[in-house]
């Protein structure tokens, strides 16, 4: 299994729903439910965030390991 690309696409994944979010908080016209998709949009914000810096100290570990 290749980590560095499958953390890629959890990354791309987690924009993706991070958009979706924002598009239902902007159409959304109750402001509790405003708040409820711009809580989720911050979350998945978080999400890649981090797998942003899972992925970097992988990449950074495989090659001080050489592959």
């Amino acid at each position: 299994m290749d980590w560095l690309n499958f953390l890629k696409v959890m990354v791309i994944e987690e924009r993706a729903a991070r958009d979706k979010y924002q598009l239902a908080a902007d159409l959304a016209d109750d402001p509790a439910i405003k708040a409820v998709f711009e809580r989720l949009r911050d979350e998945e914000d978080f999400h890649a965030d981090f797998l942003e810096g899972e992925y970097e100290k992988l990449e950074k570990a495989l090659t001080t390991k050489g592959g």
